[in-house]
Order: structure tokens, then C-alpha cells, then sequence
């Protein structure tokens, strides 16, 4: 009777992992595109991917910044400064423009 031993190689694991690395790349930039094409109707103005990725990183540091009122005073002031960060970022882009 002979027995058989398979053996999966290292590489096909690391293919595996840049394949879900690359499908993940892909669903974040379709989710950008998205949220880009929303909110150039919300604004009725045109704004591409990085300032639809920075209004969204603005919306969830003014909420995460201002909704729980048990947060740790030394984290609340890293979301405000998140928040500051990102509006700077913003209206520099705008000036840019």
C-alpha cells in the first residue's frame, strides 16, 4: 500500500495572500468611487475619490469626537484632532483647486 503526502508550498500560500490583498485593494477603491459619485450629488459639485475619503474620515471623527459620552478625555482629543487634521487637509485640497 503506498501512501501519498501532499504539500502546500509557502509560495501558494503567499499567492493566496497578495490575491485577497488585491481583491480587498479593489473593493476599497470601488467603495470610494461610490461614495465619491454620492456625494457629488449630495454637494451637487464634482469631488474625486480622496476628498470623498476625507469628508467620510471627517463625518466619522466629528461623531466618534462628539457621541460617546464615556470616552476617555485623552482619546476624545486624538478624534478632535483627527477632525482638525482632516478639515485642514480639505481646505487645503480646496485651495489647489
Amino acid at each position: 500500500m503506498k501512501k501519498s503526502i501532499t504539500y502546500q508550498s509557502r509560495f501558494s500560500f503567499m499567492e493566496s495572500v497578495v490575491s485577497i490583498r488585491k481583491s480587498m485593494s479593489m473593493s476599497v477603491m470601488r467603495l470610494g468611487v461610490t461614495l465619491s459619485n454620492w456625494f457629488s450629488l449630495i454637494m451637487e459639485e464634482r469631488i474625486n475619490p480622496m476628498q470623498s475619503l476625507r469628508v467620510f474620515h471627517l463625518v466619522i471623527a466629528c461623531l466618534f469626537a462628539v457621541m460617546p459620552a464615556s470616552m476617555p478625555l485623552v482619546l476624545r482629543l486624538l478624534f478632535i484632532a483627527w477632525f482638525g487634521v482632516t478639515v485642514f487637509q480639505l481646505r487645503q485640497e480646496e485651495k489647489d483647486v
